[in-house]
């Protein structure tokens, strides 16, 4: 049984935002293309993986947990990409997308494409990272001790994973997705005795969702990238540009015609991604091209959103999940 489903990793919409407010001339624009392209092959490796997990395993016996990041202390955290938790023990799967001819050893994993030769951490010892930080948790809040394991999935197809003789954690560790549940098959009988009860296992299940803290990159201090160089305006989808004003109480676009019902929820998503989770008269009025203050003021009050202060002084609050629902209607 699926408790928490895996969702789109909030960088990739920060990413495309990004790339929705900056000239094409921007420096930074061709890497940060590059990492929108390997972050997208990355969850669609993942997502592949979810293939196998979700549709080969008894559901009744398995608790599964996608994408979970705990904490460690007030300011750390760890990720698991797949938790497949039952009475027995625990398996942590971590799922690489990385092309290329992949060759382990313990301190690093050296990955050759082109002609050219990458470092990595080694996933296998990141895996067992978090056997350590989950068991610990485990322990912290009181439920029994559990036999774990963990293996590195690697989720891109045509990599070649080099054997290593000198390092059996690699024939043993690190696996193809296909091979998840006769690897699971093999845990399963070596821990045969349960542990867990299933008062245990709703326990463990509510912990985890409560403690699962999604991660907020900076983006824009990852590509050095200030505010102010941050175009202004309401994105076209049809013609891609920052084209689109209110007109005769729509808002068009005044390149391609088109209008979109939902573009003001676009731009604050953008804007809360990007730049703030607060906004005010002033700053809607720049972002929008919108003149008046009493009809920035009031299309504010439309969308229902919290605020604190008065008058000019007045700060509306934005939220990710508010502006999806938004975005959903």
């Amino acid at each position: 049984m699926v408790k928490k489903l895996r969702t789109t990793p909030i960088i990739i919409f920060m990413l495309e935002a990004l790339l929705r407010r900056i000239p094409q001339t921007h420096p930074k624009r061709n890497d940060i293309e590059k990492e929108l392209s390997r972050r997208w092959a990355g969850f669609r490796g993942e997502q592949s993986l979810d293939y196998y997990v979700e549709s080969l395993f008894n559901r009744e016996e398995y608790t599964v947990f996608h994408d979970l990041r705990l904490p460690i202390s007030n300011e750390a955290f760890f990720q698991i990409d797949t938790l497949i938790l039952s009475p027995s023990f625990f398996t942590i799967l971590e799922g690489k997308y990385i092309l290329g001819e992949l060759f382990f050893d313990p301190n690093q994993l050296e990955r050759t494409l082109d002609g050219k030769v990458d470092i990595f951490p080694n996933p296998i010892v990141q895996a067992e990272n978090q056997q350590y930080f989950l068991s610990a948790l485990f322990e912290k809040y009181s439920i029994p001790r559990v036999p774990n394991t963990s293996f590195v999935v690697i989720t891109s197809p045509n990599s070649i994973i080099k054997p290593n003789p000198d390092y059996p954690a690699v024939s043993q560790k690190v696996i193809r997705p296909a091979a998840i549940r006769s690897k699971l098959d093999m845990v399963k009988q070596k821990f045969r005795n349960p542990i867990l009860d299933k008062k245990d296992i709703q326990k463990v299940t509510r912990l985890l969702l409560k403690l699962h803290t999604p991660a907020w990159p900076k983006v824009m201090e990852k590509f050095q990238i200030s505010e102010e160089e941050l175009l202004p305006g309401i994105y076209c989808e049809g013609c891609n540009h920052l084209s689109i004003k209110r007109i005769r109480r729509n808002w068009t676009c005044t390149i391609c015609g088109k209008t979109d019902k939902k573009a003001l929820f676009k731009l604050l998503m953008d804007y809360t991604l990007l730049q703030d989770s607060k906004i005010t008269n002033q700053k809607f009025r720049e972002l929008t091209g919108v003149s008046s203050v009493h009809m920035a003021s009031k299309m504010l009050k439309s969308l229902n959103l919290p605020y604190k202060g008065e008058l000019r002084h007045r700060e509306y609050e934005l939220s990710v999940e508010q502006l999806r629902k938004l975005l959903d209607m």
